[in-house]
């Protein structure tokens, strides 16, 4: 785990807290990362349509799943 400390639009901030039903800063940046993380791994996997090979095993599938 790491700490940083960073400069967030206290605005915004709020706005996002409000938008997942989180209480704490952590809560946000942390869910904010995993979204991010997310789409990465859903615009590589359309990359991958029509190309015939998925490079996925069962297991990266299950962790895909969970993640949803």
């Amino acid at each position: 785990m790491a700490r940083t400390t960073v400069e967030i639009d206290g605005k915004l901030l709020e706005e996002a807290k409000a938008a997942i039903g989180a209480r704490t800063t952590k809560e946000v940046v942390n869910e904010g990362l995993r979204v991010l993380a997310r789409r990465k791994q859903l615009r590589e996997f359309a990359a991958l349509q029509g190309t015939g090979f998925i490079g996925l095993t069962h297991n990266d599938l299950e962790k895909m799943r969970e993640n949803e």
